[in-house]
């Protein structure tokens, strides 16, 4: 039994080598766990230096424990790896920079938590600006404030679309209660995706309105009158002609 010692988790000896394995991870998972709480500190002293406030633009939580995990250690190309139960210290560090985030799918302004990097005295966080990049601390607290009052904007953007939408519809199904009166969507190559408002006739004729949130109204937009579309160039002439 020389040079083995006893395991007392799984009660089964280890030799001398994998013993000085064990301790050598007991060792490092130390050495880690005081890195990552030295580097927590030091990351929250950079923020609070720097104007961020805490549970205000970010959150942070560092917790370390004294675990009992089950670990492989030793390599299996000289076949000295093993198995065994180790207990050790091991420290978790959270902090990201907190916000908020227009969710255009749902319309709905949510909280979000962003993560980020730190590279000396500079953080890098792609959620909030427009360049994949590192900045000086107070650079980037501007950068948070902005991409906040940016997600307000859309979001009364869209409310005020939601309501100017709805507001159309009832206008005009009260005017002409016969007509199909719906919103849709629209494209242009310059404009992208739109929202329409169309009142659809009996005929087939239609008008359809773009939306102005700017000055909360309705403008014409797209105009389409099916008994002339049907009208023959001898029609046509004669139409033109008495007008």
């Amino acid at each position: 039994m020389e040079g083995k010692q006893l395991d007392l988790f799984e009660g089964v000896l280890l030799t001398a080598d994998q013993q000085e394995k064990v301790n050598t991870y007991i060792e490092n998972c130390k050495k880690n766990s005081e890195y990552i709480q030295k580097k927590h500190l030091n990351i929250v002293g950079l923020l609070l230096m720097n104007g961020f406030c805490k549970d205000t633009h970010f959150e942070e939580s560092c917790k370390t424990t004294i675990e009992t995990r089950t670990v492989k250690l030793g390599y299996t190309y000289n076949n000295t790896d093993f198995e065994t139960e180790v207990t050790a210290e091991y420290s978790q560090s959270d902090i990201y920079l907190l916000g908020q985030r227009f969710d255009s799918y749902k319309g709905e302004l949510k909280p979000s938590k962003f993560f980020f990097d730190v590279e000396k005295d500079k953080i890098q966080c792609g959620s909030i600006t427009e360049q994949y990049r590192y900045y000086k601390p107070r650079t980037l607290l501007e950068k948070l404030k902005e991409h906040n009052l940016n997600a307000e904007y859309q979001f009364e953007e869209h409310q005020k679309k939601t309501n100017l939408e709805k507001n159309t519809i009832e206008k005009y199904t009260k005017l002409y209660p016969n007509a199909t009166i719906e919103a849709k969507d629209d494209w242009s190559k310059y404009g992208g995706s739109y929202r329409i408002v169309e009142v659809k006739f009996e005929s087939g004729s239609y008008i359809q309105f773009k939306l102005d949130t700017y000055n909360l109204k309705e403008y014409l937009y797209k105009k389409h009158d099916a008994v002339f579309e049907k009208l023959t160039t001898e029609e046509l002439l004669e139409k033109f002609n008495n007008q």
